[in-house]
């Protein structure tokens, strides 16, 4: 997807979309900074096009499976057009994620990565996908969110209770790259 129909996909639908421009290479490789080739069942919520989700692939283990999700439909048609054996993209809310899980046989993730804008959720959805993710996370292990400002910070460390941030000045606009430890 171009830059240019990711811009009018984000005016039109902001509230899905979140942001007007995809995740910059410097995001996405802070992002996906603590998956390693170990990380077999891998979580992205919120995949848009799928900047995020090449570096994913190319970090987590070989025969590992990651679900994506993305609510979308022009942003979904675009991130299933990625080819791997090992992706699995999901048109559906983050919230029905444990079906998903059922139907692929994963028990818990070794990862989490989102980029759901939050901030324009109602709080009680907000909260209860990151109680899921908390639950079907394994312990020590990383819950990563994209934020564009620092706020919000309490419904991380509300969830998870840890939080640290790394700012990324290297992505347009410059953005954060939260992360969470399941403890």
């Amino acid at each position: 997807m171009s830059r240019f129909k990711f811009l009018l996909e984000a005016i039109r639908n902001f509230r899905e979309v979140g942001t007007v421009t995809r995740s910059g290479k410097a995001l996405s490789e802070k992002i996906t900074s603590f998956i390693t080739k170990e990380d077999e069942y891998i979580l992205e919520l919120g995949a848009g096009d799928g900047a995020i989700t090449k570096r994913i692939l190319d970090r987590m283990h070989p025969d590992g499976k990651l679900l994506a999700f993305e609510i979308n439909p022009n942003m979904f048609a675009n991130l299933s057009k990625i080819k791997d054996p090992r992706f699995f993209p999901i048109n559906d809310s983050a919230e029905n994620m444990e079906k998903y899980m059922n139907d692929h046989e994963i028990e818990i993730f070794d990862s989490v990565i989102s980029a759901i804008p939050y901030i324009v959720l109602p709080e009680d959805l907000a909260k209860t996908i990151l109680g899921l993710c908390k639950r079907n996370l394994k312990k020590g292990k990383s819950y990563m969110q994209v934020h564009y400002a620092k706020t919000l910070t309490s419904l991380y460390t509300g969830v998870f209770g840890n939080l640290e941030t790394h700012f990324v000045l290297f992505n347009v606009p410059p953005a954060y790259a939260f992360r969470c430890i399941n403890e």
